[in-house]
């Protein structure tokens, strides 16, 4: 909650010092309990993540950004599951799809089964007993959604940060204030809805609404990860991936996020066996993950990764390293 007193912003030396100890003990005490991404040749680079940090993930539409931070949620769940932190949940927010849509999304991943399919409802009695096995496992991890939901269509609340940040104090209340909230994917940032209203510019409301999810990620003490879409501008460069700059209405976050990475994936750009920098595009599974920011830790990165769309599996790729230039 926040204080009305505005000393409660003030620290004396003592305070500082006292504050400051206890902090860089706890890291000492728990420094293996980052989050990292899970992936091992990104996790090389990127520092474990902390809590109160905010992750911008840059991309344009069609590139990835969704299944990046899904699985990236996915996994994160998991971890928690199998080290019996039943406390401790992951919070996806969207704002682009239904709950729905994510679990099929979750369940393309862990049943291997083709997203497009489900969707058109082309699935087997075999592939039925699938989907319903990998949901029986799926009530147990604790992977929990926020948004809005197609058996719920007329029960719509606004999704605003002031109902997110509700939404996320229940969840803190949800089991005699004993539930912990372990980290907050936010997609996506120019989706969140606004009072049109009370501001000058759709400008100036998303570098207000980004400023409230990094003082949410304070307030809740854990680690936001959001989905940031890029400008149409980079889809006209011979080389087009995203960088901090690329925000779309914003250029708060290359001030606010303590990290900053881009995805893009060549082939919505390139044909078969034509180039994307350095490398031959085979497929529609190349990603280049690029490490644009990162406080006290390397940056201008990037990483080629195995993203499958249609099952949303993310997993290694034998390209090597890039500094990006």
């Amino acid at each position: 909650m926040n204080s009305s007193n505005p000393l409660d912003i003030l620290f004396t030396p003592q305070e500082i010092y006292n504050a400051g100890t206890r902090y860089l003990e706890e890291r000492r005490r728990n420094k293996d309990t980052g989050i990292p991404i899970g992936l091992a040749s990104l996790d090389e680079d990127f520092l474990p993540l902390l809590p109160g940090e905010v992750v911008s993930v840059i991309g344009r539409p069609g590139n990835g950004k969704t299944g990046f931070m899904m699985r990236w949620a996915r996994w994160r769940a998991e971890q928690l599951r199998q080290k019996g932190e039943t406390n401790r949940v992951v919070v996806y927010a969207t704002w682009e799809q239904h709950v729905e849509d994510l679990h099929a999304f979750h369940v393309a991943a862990e049943a291997h089964l083709n997203v497009t399919d489900m969707a058109r409802g082309r699935l087997n009695d075999q592939d039925w007993e699938r989907v319903i096995e990998v949901g029986a496992r799926r009530v147990e991890l604790p992977l929990w959604f926020m948004g809005h939901s197609a058996e719920r269509r007329k029960r719509r609340p606004h999704m605003t940060v002031d109902n997110v940040a509700l939404a996320l104090d229940a969840i803190e209340k949800w089991n005699e204030d004993k539930t912990q909230i372990d980290m907050v994917f936010i997609d996506y940032l120019q989706r969140i809805r606004f009072n049109a209203e009370k501001v000058e510019s759709k400008t100036i409301a998303i570098s207000e609404i980004f400023d409230r999810l990094k003082d949410g990620a304070l307030a809740f003490g854990c680690p936001f990860v959001v989905g940031v879409q890029a400008t149409r501008d980079v889809d006209s460069r011979a080389e087009p991936i995203p960088q901090m700059e690329d925000g779309q209405w914003t250029s708060n976050i290359e001030q606010t996020s303590d990290r900053v990475l881009s995805v893009v994936r060549p082939r919505r750009y390139r044909d078969e066996g034509e180039t994307f920098g350095s490398v031959i595009v085979r497929g529609h599974c190349q990603m280049l993950v690029c490490i644009l920011k990162q406080k006290m830790g390397i940056d201008n990165r990037a990483h080629w990764v195995y993203f499958d769309p249609a099952y949303n599996r993310l997993d290694e790729l034998e390209i090597r390293q890039l500094e990006i230039e």
